[in-house]
């Protein structure tokens, strides 16, 4: 029996959703189904003759009470454009959960799967960087050091010189 893939993924390892398990209400399908549509017509395809295939659930943070929470959702689509031509285009939806209501923060659309998946890698696994690991941080941090440096020696030769006449 062969397995369903999505369009354009044969050979490609895709992120798998972490969030199988969990139940979505009709109306949140609803609203990111509306988003993906709207995603397609932003960037002008036919809106009666594309279609939305595959939309899923891939990343879930809940919402606290310190933090709002996110969502992020994939989908494939089949998207004709005004010239009649067909394209196989990667979504990405993005949505802030705040006080209990979901609304849309970003959209993101590739033709390539792959830059999709680098997208999705990015916004879910932030690199974790030290702020005193950038160049132009280290070069500030030299600098202050050297002015310090320098004004306490200037000081003390100043002093010194005071206490020597």
């Amino acid at each position: 029996m062969a397995e369903d893939v999505p369009l354009g993924t044969e050979g490609i390892e895709t992120m798998t959703p972490d969030t199988d398990k969990i139940q979505f209400s009709r109306q949140v399908w609803q609203a990111a189904s509306e988003q993906a549509h709207r995603c397609l017509a932003r960037r002008e395809f036919c809106p009666e003759q594309s279609r939305i295939e595959n939309l899923r659930h891939v990343h879930l943070v809940e919402e606290s009470e310190s933090i709002f929470g996110r969502q992020i959702w994939c989908f494939e689509a089949i998207g004709i454009d005004p010239f009649g031509r067909r394209h196989v285009l990667y979504g990405v939806l993005e949505f802030s959960i705040q006080y209990g209501l979901l609304e849309p923060s970003q959209t993101a659309m590739f033709e390539d799967i792959r830059e999709r998946e680098i997208f999705i890698r990015q916004e879910t696994q932030p690199v974790s960087t030290l702020p005193y690991s950038y160049p132009s941080t280290k070069f500030w941090i030299f600098s202050a050091w050297c002015s310090i440096s320098i004004l306490t020696a200037i000081w003390v030769a100043a002093l010194v010189s005071s206490l020597v006449n």
